[in-house]
């Protein structure tokens, strides 16, 4: 952290994470040494905003028979920006228009899976996964092409 001059009675913290605590402590420093930290501020979480990261490594899985099994790895709580957080499964047939888009409402969902019987096995998908809050959608992930089950 910055240094500030003895005659401030006050300073802002800046770039800091939405929707974290944060507490903050005092310290004191002159020429003879570095004082104590003062006590703890009372904790502050920081206002909610809409996700900025979309889940890591998302691909396929095996399933059953007429299943398109897609997993990812969650994002942290500390990336999720606020309350309501989930997940946006976005699919296609490969080189169709138009996405099949379902909601995942756990925040610590890491799969989804689609069933349909008409789907024939190892039929090639496009697959991405976006996130959402309460204040918005964020990103999606690369789209990335994973098979349905044998």
């Amino acid at each position: 952290p910055d240094a500030i001059s003895g005659d401030m009675e006050s300073a802002m913290a800046v770039e800091l994470n939405p929707w974290v605590e944060y507490e903050f402590r005092v310290v004191a420093t002159n020429k003879i040494g570095t004082g104590d930290p003062s006590t703890p501020s009372r904790v502050i979480r920081t206002n909610e905003a809409v996700p900025k990261t979309p889940p890591a490594n998302v691909s396929g899985r095996s399933g059953r028979r007429h299943e398109l099994v897609i997993a990812w790895e969650p994002v942290s709580e500390e990336f999720q920006n606020g309350q309501g957080f989930g997940y946006i499964v976005a699919f296609r047939p490969n080189g169709t228009r138009g996405w099949k888009e379902k909601m995942v409402t756990s925040s610590d969902a890491s799969k989804f899976i689609y069933r349909d019987e008409s789907v024939p096995p190892l039929t090639p998908f496009e697959v991405k996964v976006g996130v959402y809050n309460n204040k918005g959608d964020g990103p999606f992930s690369p789209i990335v092409v994973i098979c349905s089950a044998e």
